[in-house]
């Protein structure tokens, strides 16, 4: 992805990371913005008195095949292109608390001048993206400009699992493809949206974005404290959502990570389970699931049946897609970025909340093979 530079550096620079090689995003379409500087006096001043804070992904302790570029992408990619990814943001570094006042003040311009080049390489990712999913699409039999994500149908049971040798239209897409087409008509429903704010408020949209969250902003501009603090909210929610769970039960709240609530998260994952569950029970998984912000949303019980359990079996029915292509590749070939979101999608974004690094992503690992051993 794109860190933000200055000077003569290139805007469009990939991510550099251990377990990555990429090529520039689009060079032909995005030439003209390479050569574009950027640079204020206040943007200057500061990239030449104080080094700059470069927020980027961790390193991946497994080796891993290469993440692609949307020019590289082919059915035998597991991994997503780079590009539906947030981008570096490069910030200037703190200044002390001693630090005169128009220095204080240049400072907080190269920050807003720098989160609004990010903003924009992320809306600029989501529409290449989408460009590139029309294809793919068509495909798999979806409208080309209402941005649905796949899979549609709901009609993906157990047959898949029962029959290994069964095979969908998302099957033969390939797993990187598949990624691509779903993030980005979930990056498409909320572009336009987050992009009137980012032409409303311009450089005060960070100020702006954590009122909406998640809702309105597309994953390609989500900078690394908006994702730490919704994955902090979902554990929040998921918690009070098998607190009321397990409370007719008369059991506790399994411990975060173990075999009892690894066995719960199956369960609940199961189609089948949630065509019969309750309305309190459909509105309980989507919760854990990360699916709505609260169990016990008011009108839940009424909208139950229109709404979220139709939702739910959606959800689960890729999850039966995507546990399909990660056993026939391996969780392995995963990078450490696809393996914390495969976690987060089947209800463990939490399973590592203490961990950093090499460490966290060695106990997502082990979470996402158990997770597919169990369900197949």
């Amino acid at each position: 992805m794109a860190p933000l530079a200055r000077g003569p550096i290139p805007l469009w620079v990939p991510l550099k990371s251990s377990h990555h090689s990429y090529t520039p995003l689009r060079p032909a379409a995005l030439a003209p913005h390479h050569t574009t500087p950027f640079s204020t006096s206040a943007a200057s001043y500061t990239a030449q008195q104080r080094p700059r804070t470069r927020v980027q992904a961790t390193k991946s302790i497994t080796p891993v095949t290469q993440t692609p570029t949307l020019e590289d992408l082919s059915q035998t990619h597991i991994n997503a292109p780079i590009s539906t990814f947030p981008a570096i943001i490069d910030i200037p570094s703190p200044l002390p608390t001693s630090a005169p006042t128009p220095e204080k003040l240049k400072r907080l311009v190269a920050v807003g001048r720098a989160y609004l080049t990010f903003y924009k390489t992320g809306l600029k990712n989501v529409y290449h993206n989408y460009r590139a999913s029309l294809p793919l699409r068509r495909e798999l039999g979806l409208p080309a400009y209402l941005p649905v994500s796949p899979p549609r149908s709901t009609k993906f049971d157990e047959a898949l699992r029962a029959r290994p040798a069964l095979s969908t239209p998302e099957l033969k897409l390939g797993r990187g493809r598949f990624q691509l087409v779903r993030r980005s008509a979930r990056d498409v429903q909320r572009m336009i949206p987050f992009t009137l704010i980012l032409i409303i408020c311009g450089e005060f949209t960070p100020l702006i974005v954590p009122i909406f969250g998640n809702a309105i902003t597309p994953a390609t501009c989500r900078v690394p404290g908006q994702v730490a603090k919704e994955r902090e909210a979902g554990s929040k929610r998921k918690v009070l959502a098998q607190q009321a769970l397990t409370a007719k039960t008369g059991r506790s709240v399994p411990m975060t990570g173990s075999d009892a609530e690894l066995a719960q998260l199956v369960e609940l994952a199961t189609i089948a389970s949630a065509r019969e569950a309750s309305a309190e029970k459909v509105l309980q998984a989507c919760a854990i699931f990360g699916l709505v912000k609260k169990h016990d949303r008011f009108l839940g019980g009424v909208l139950a049946g229109p709404v979220y359990r139709p939702r739910l079996l959606r959800h689960l029915h890729y999850l039966n897609v995507d546990d399909r292509m990660i056993i026939d590749a391996g969780v392995d070939a995963l990078s450490a970025e696809e393996v914390r979101i495969a976690v987060e999608e089947r209800g463990a974004g939490d399973v590592s909340a203490m961990l950093q690094g090499a460490k966290a992503e060695a106990v997502e690992r082990e979470w996402l093979e158990k997770w597919l051993k169990e369900r197949s």
